[in-house]
């Protein structure tokens, strides 16, 4: 299997799942596995290794890394223009 890179995408056939890697380290194990919905246009993040992956086709597959599932990225707060 060849090493993933930022940009490749993961497919997940079974379930039309697709998912594209954002940022990924040398330690991550990045996959789609059947049984949880991917919402469309989110990221997920892995809580070991901050690996990220962008959801560019909806699916009831789930991004996996490290046998977890990844969690719902949350959005950074801007600063108040008081």
């Amino acid at each position: 299997m060849t090493a993933l890179k930022a940009g490749a995408r993961l497919r997940d056939d079974a379930t039309g799942t697709e998912a594209v890697v954002v940022r990924i380290s040398a330690e991550s194990s990045l996959e789609l596995r059947a049984g949880g919905p991917a919402a469309l246009g989110k990221r997920y993040t892995c809580a070991v290794c901050d690996a990220q992956v962008l959801v560019a086709k909806a699916g009831a597959a789930e991004p996996v890394c490290h046998g977890e599932a990844m969690s719902l990225a949350q959005a950074k707060p801007l600063p108040s223009s008081d």
